[in-house]
C-alpha cells in the first residue's frame, strides 16, 4: 500500500512538472492569459508612412510661432482634443477622441495657455463646419481657442502681436518683421 502511495505521488510530481502547475511558488493560483488572437487576413488593413505630423501649411506657421515664442513655453502640434477637455458623460468619448487641435502652447510643467487652430478652405465645408462648432464649445470657458485664417505667408510679428493681446504668453521682443514662407 505505501509503495503504491510513493508511485502515486511520484506520477503526481512528474506531471506537475511536465504540464505546469497552476499555482505559483506563493501558493497563489496563476491567471491564464489569453490565447494569443491571429488576426486573419481579412483583419489586415494597410498603412503608408506620414512623415511629418503636421501639413506643409501648419510647418509654415509653427516656423513663424518659433521665431517669437520664448523657449519658456512649448509648441506642441497635432493634440488630441481629449487631452485637453473630457467630455462629463462617458458616452459621448467618442465625440471628442478623435479630434486634433493644430497647435497648443503650454508652460513647460505643460500648462495649457492657448489652443491654436489654423483655418483654411475646408472649414467652410458643412461638416468643417459643425466640428469647428463643437471644438468651439467643448474649450469655451475650459482654454483659450485662437483661430489663425492660413496665409502664403505668416509674419512672426503679425503671430506675436495677436498671442500677446489675448493670452498671458509674452513673445520675443527682437522678431523680424519678415515672413516665413
Amino acid at each position: 500500500m505505501i509503495k503504491v502511495l510513493i508511485v502515486m505521488a511520484l506520477l503526481g510530481y512528474v506531471a506537475m512538472k511536465l504540464f505546469g502547475s497552476n499555482k505559483s511558488k506563493s501558493g497563489r493560483r496563476k491567471r491564464k492569459s489569453p490565447p494569443l488572437k491571429i488576426s486573419s487576413p481579412s483583419d489586415y488593413v494597410a498603412h503608408s508612412k506620414q512623415h511629418y505630423l503636421t501639413t506643409e501649411n501648419e510647418r509654415k506657421f509653427y516656423a513663424a510661432m518659433q521665431e517669437v515664442v520664448p523657449d519658456e513655453y512649448v509648441i506642441h502640434s497635432q493634440v488630441s482634443l481629449m487631452a485637453l477637455v473630457k467630455p462629463v458623460n462617458f458616452r459621448d468619448n467618442s465625440k471628442t477622441w478623435a479630434k486634433r487641435m493644430d497647435f497648443v502652447i503650454t508652460d513647460k510643467m505643460t500648462r495649457v495657455l492657448v489652443v491654436i487652430e489654423l483655418d483654411d478652405s475646408t472649414h467652410n465645408w458643412k461638416k468643417r463646419i459643425a466640428r469647428d462648432k463643437y471644438v468651439n464649445s467643448a474649450l469655451d470657458g475650459h482654454h483659450k481657442l485662437l483661430r489663425f485664417q492660413t496665409q502664403r505667408h505668416y509674419k512672426p510679428s503679425e503671430i506675436a502681436s495677436i498671442l500677446e493681446s489675448e493670452t498671458e504668453i509674452r513673445c520675443l521682443e527682437d522678431t523680424n518683421n519678415h515672413a516665413v514662407a
